[in-house]
């Protein structure tokens, strides 16, 4: 994983709730270099796409609203 944390196998295992928070407090007095870069350099995550909900997507379609 990008973030430093090993692969999704080994944050199953091993990444309990006080470790995240453990990590959170540290990243917050210490970020990673990765993202105090990138806040310098102005760059920002892409937006994610939203979540249309089922009535919208039918409505994409022709196939009206569900309400």
């Amino acid at each position: 994983m990008a973030s430093g944390c090993g692969c999704w196998d080994e944050v199953e295992r091993q990444f309990t709730l006080p470790r995240y928070n453990a990590m959170w407090r540290y990243w917050k007095a210490h970020p990673p270099v990765r993202l105090m870069v990138a806040a310098y350099l102005g760059i920002k995550p892409e937006q994610e796409p939203q979540e249309a909900d089922l009535g919208e997507l039918l409505a994409m379609f022709g196939g009206g609203r569900i309400v």
